[in-house]
């Protein structure tokens, strides 16, 4: 193939002694369209723009050259809007030389303006509750139905049960954001607060995973929201974020762990209602047994039988759990401002996880005791603190 001037290819095209296969070899181009670029080139006077540019380069710079001969302004004008690099310039060569010579041509037109940019849709904020005394949490996420407004699902996740409740309802934008604003002023007491959109179908995910499909089956439907969702990753551990503190520290923190009773959040927790009422029951057999032969006695039985309590209640698993449970509550307190009683609940955590004796773990030991106040005449467990997701006057969730 040779690297034909565009004057010596258009001298080709016009010379009826040569063969089309010629031209196609000279020019490096299929032998139809050396075919059509002479049939254009014979009648250049009746020629479209789009007819001419249409042939592979080489040809078309030929006819352009044949364009400015004839004065085909039209044809000029094309080939300088044309996003060929080669034909552009040849284009607006021509047009340049017409216009000395005093030829009116034609305005190039103008590129297009680009179409606007489509209108980013504001990220749609998600929500979680910090994890309860019972093991569970209240997660909200929302995902954008082009065309129908934001489909909410409530999720309660439990420590032990898995994805235990799911509710999925389809509100407007605005409506979504005055439900979100609710949650947060009515959730403020269990921790509820906005949160990323990855780290809530995390936690939802690790849930899932707990499910038995036998004797914790999820919600129906859970799976298919799940999947509408898309992959999640696994959340990483809390405790990640809370490497323990100098020994005196450590120490120290562990031994004010109790006041972590005193916070609204916690002010509910308590050991399981099984425990509790075993325990409530041998409390009232010392109160009425006769084997004691002074109050103090009793006082003793009592005070022993509460510390055997607290030590059956933290077997490995339970100790996993409430410690896991301590690293949630220590991580939404950091992230809430409160890093002095994250602190607190970080070494009560990690107490526990380290197998240290719960009766030297104030937040432990009170987790019975407080259930069971000293000179109460008749003790009996309080009534536990709904969980998140449990249906009722005041309740977050909102069924569909």
């Amino acid at each position: 193939m040779q690297n034909l001037d565009p004057d010596a290819l258009l001298a080709m095209l016009r010379d009826p002694n040569r063969e089309t296969q010629e031209i196609a070899a000279s020019a490096g181009v299929p032998r139809d369209e050396a075919g059509r670029a002479a049939r254009l080139a014979l009648g250049l006077g009746k020629a479209k723009p789009e007819e001419i540019l249409s042939l592979p380069p080489p040809l078309a710079l030929a006819l352009l050259r044949a364009a400015a001969t004839a004065g085909r302004a039209d044809v000029l004008a094309a080939a300088a809007a044309h996003p060929h690099k080669d034909l552009a310039k040849e284009g607006k060569r021509a047009l340049y030389v017409l216009k000395m010579r005093g030829v009116a041509v034609p305005e190039a037109p103008r590129p297009a303006a680009p179409p606007p940019a489509p209108a980013v849709e504001p990220p749609v904020p998600c929500f979680a509750s910090t994890v309860d005394g019972h093991g569970e949490r209240a997660v909200w996420i929302g995902r954008a139905v082009p065309g129908k407004g934001i489909e909410v699902g409530q999720a309660v996740l439990s420590d032990e049960k898995g994805l235990v409740e799911l509710h999925l309802a389809l509100l407007g934008r605005k409506e979504y954001r005055q439900f979100a604003k609710d949650i947060v002023e009515r959730g403020r007491s269990m921790g509820v607060a906005e949160t990323e959109r990855e780290q809530a179908k995390g936690l939802v995910a690790a849930a899932r995973r707990l499910n038995d499909p036998v004797a914790h089956p999820p919600p129906p439907g859970a799976d298919a929201w799940l999947a509408r969702l898309g992959p999640a990753e696994l959340p990483p551990d809390p405790a990640e974020r809370f490497p323990a503190l100098p020994e005196e520290e450590e120490r120290a923190a562990v031994e004010a762990s109790g006041r972590l009773h005193e916070l609204p959040l916690l002010r509910g927790w308590l050991a399981d209602e099984e425990a509790l009422r075993s325990l409530a029951r041998k409390l009232d057999e010392i109160a009425v047994s006769a084997l004691y032969l002074d109050e103090r006695q009793r006082a003793d039985a009592a005070a022993s039988a509460l510390a055997e309590a607290v030590a059956a209640l933290f077997d490995p698993p339970r100790r996993a759990r409430w410690s896991s449970r301590l690293f949630a509550v220590a991580d939404h307190l950091q992230r809430a401002g409160d890093p002095v009683h994250a602190g607190l609940a970080a070494a009560a955590a990690r107490a526990l996880r380290g197998g240290a004796p719960p009766d030297r773990i104030p937040f432990a030991r009170l987790l019975v005791e407080k259930a069971f106040p000293p000179g109460s005449a008749a003790p009996r467990p309080p009534q536990p603190t709904p969980a998140p997701g449990a249906a009722g006057p005041g309740s977050l969730i909102v069924p569909p």
